[in-house]
């Protein structure tokens, strides 16, 4: 996967639903005349190594490909916020996101009519998500409140949103670094630079969260202390 269709280099600007009209039930129409041609998957048995492998090669040699050109198509019809569609949980193709309705390569593109049906799913949930923080992250305004009031919302919000995420993703492969992300686009959602949002969260975290293990409540609670601990009159 190329640097360019990573979802994790997202920012909100390019990802925020107010700026970015989207219609699902247009979309589901029009994905299968964008899609390129689906490739045909390689039949294989489960117990049979020889035929995992040469569905494992495929994945990578041809479904991998393409669906970096479904991800360009995508972007070029509807703009780079489309990049989180087949973030997918645990270990998909990139792993650690909050959609299930793609997994990988491998499983998920089949006959051309239940691909075309799984991404145009995938990117509507995807959508869905974002949709959501935008309305969770307006529950925590953090502009024109006094500085005691704004370190409140922030460490509430910060809970909120952490919780809110291992949910999503069922803490699983590399949950955290879509967990900072989200983090980091409540921040810019709120006037805070993007490379300031995101230092302050890298600092609050500090590497606590980890693969495969939801945080104990201690922890969020202190990352949400450090994080709005480190907000100062000068951070927005």
């Amino acid at each position: 996967m190329t640097y360019e269709f990573l979802p994790s280099a997202l920012t909100w600007p390019e990802v925020d639903p107010r700026t970015h009209p989207f219609d699902p039930a247009t979309a589901r129409t029009e994905i299968p005349a964008l899609a390129p041609a689906v490739p045909a998957r390689p039949k294989y048995g489960k117990d049979d190594p020889a035929s995992l492998q040469k569905l494992n090669d495929w994945s990578w040699d041809v479904g991998m490909p393409w669906t970096e050109a479904m991800t360009r198509a995508l972007g070029e019809r509807y703009g780079r916020w489309v990049l989180g569609w087949h973030w997918a949980h645990d270990e998909g193709d990139i792993g650690g996101g909050p959609v299930g309705n793609w997994c990988c390569a491998a499983h998920s593109i089949t006959e051309p009519r239940k691909t075309h049906a799984r991404v145009a799913s995938a990117l509507c949930e995807w959508r869905e998500w974002l949709e959501d923080l935008a309305e969770r992250f307006d529950r925590y305004p953090l502009g024109n409140l006094p500085p005691e009031d704004r370190q409140d919302a922030w460490e509430r919000a910060t809970a909120h949103l952490v919780t809110h995420v291992v949910d999503r993703t069922n803490a699983g492969d590399a949950w955290y670094g879509h967990c900072q992300q989200v983090l980091t686009w409540f921040l810019t959602r709120w006037d805070v630079t993007p490379s300031r949002a995101a230092e302050l969260v890298a600092e609050a975290v500090g590497g606590r969260f980890e693969s495969w293990m939801e945080p104990e409540q201690t922890v969020v609670r202190d990352v949400a202390e450090r994080l709005s601990a480190s907000l100062e009159p000068d951070t927005a």
